[in-house]
């Protein structure tokens, strides 16, 4: 391969950044290695088995009432890292499962429509909100009852502040891209809805809530164009017809979406390495030139002609 005259690139990090390289860069003809420390794909993006006691174990008590996380004679049922939905405005990623093979299909077809959204609560009960334009009669139910839900203060959100809120959403909506990227990228959420001096359900559905849900963030960290960009769009995709807000995996991440991406790329000529640490970085005038990785205890270098750093930011440090 080394002789054969194409470039050879060294990906650290084998999770959808680390794939998403490899996929790009192998359909364009360069040689391809990615390097993954855990024993399975997908990185935080994987499902993880879920074992827990089993109907027919020994445990007693209230463990023995619980149910089996196992499947009839098979494995354990997996566990994923949160939730994981793909909104309607999403492209790039649903372009790339749509070029991955899948029993005759492609992954891309393994996404379904949402019809709705369910907001959970500790301390109140759970209320629906539609994921998209109302198609049916039971829709259109849905989206009444979830504006009589707010108005009747379901939420806790007091009806001055849920129009102090919207008042905001329509200041970002009605402002250039030039001013979201200058003055809302150095703008935290939490300051641009001026939720400190708010109630403590404006806080946590307008403040919190928005921010964990939609991206995991921090709202007193996160850039006010992130959160109202994503969260603008996802309005959009409710009231556009024919569009569903929120698009779900219709089976466990990794059987239906990262297995059969990584056969993909391993029949392509990705080279991808599990159980493999990184363990030193080198250089040469500037320029990393190769790296040291141990796997089963063995050390070994190496090299190539461009490194990507698919890893997070904490994990390069």
């Amino acid at each position: 391969m080394a002789g054969s005259g194409r470039k050879k690139v060294v990906i650290l990090g084998g999770g959808i950044a680390g794939m998403s390289a490899a996929h790009e860069l192998i359909e364009r003809g360069f040689q391809v290695v990615v390097l993954e420390r855990k024993t399975v794909a997908g990185g935080k993006a994987r499902s993880m088995p879920a074992v827990g006691p089993s109907r027919s174990g020994t445990a007693s008590g209230a463990r023995a009432a619980r149910p089996s996380w196992t499947r009839p004679n098979g494995p354990p049922l997996p566990g994923e890292h949160g939730f994981r939905f793909f909104p309607g405005f999403y492209k790039h990623v649903v372009d790339t499962m749509s070029r991955i093979p899948y029993q005759g299909r492609s992954v891309a077809e393994n996404l379904v429509d949402a019809s709705e959204v369910s907001i959970a609560s500790f301390d109140r009960p759970a209320f629906a909100l539609p994921a998209r334009f109302p198609q049916t009669p039971s829709d259109l139910r849905l989206d009444v009852f979830a504006i009589i839900a707010a108005l009747s203060g379901q939420v806790g959100v007091p009806l001055d502040e849920g129009f102090f809120f919207s008042t905001k959403m329509w200041q970002f909506l009605t402002s250039c891209s030039e001013r979201r990227l200058v003055e809302y990228e150095q703008t935290n959420w939490w300051d641009f809805i001026e939720a400190g001096p708010r109630s403590e359900a404006y806080r946590k559905y307008f403040g919190n809530g928005i921010t964990r849900s939609l991206v995991a963030a921090k709202a007193q960290r996160a850039s006010t164009k992130t959160i109202g960009d994503i969260f603008m769009q996802i309005v959009f995709d409710i009231l556009r017809p024919g569009v569903s807000a929120d698009r779900l995996l219709n089976g466990p991440t990794n059987d239906v979406w990262i297995d059969p991406w990584l056969a993909y790329l391993e029949q392509r000529g990705v080279e991808y390495h599990q159980n493999a640490f990184v363990r030193a970085i080198h250089c040469d005038k500037g320029l990393v030139s190769s790296v040291t990785i141990e796997t089963e205890g063995r050390s070994r270098e190496i090299t190539g002609h461009y490194f990507i750093g698919a890893l997070p930011v904490e994990r390069m440090v």
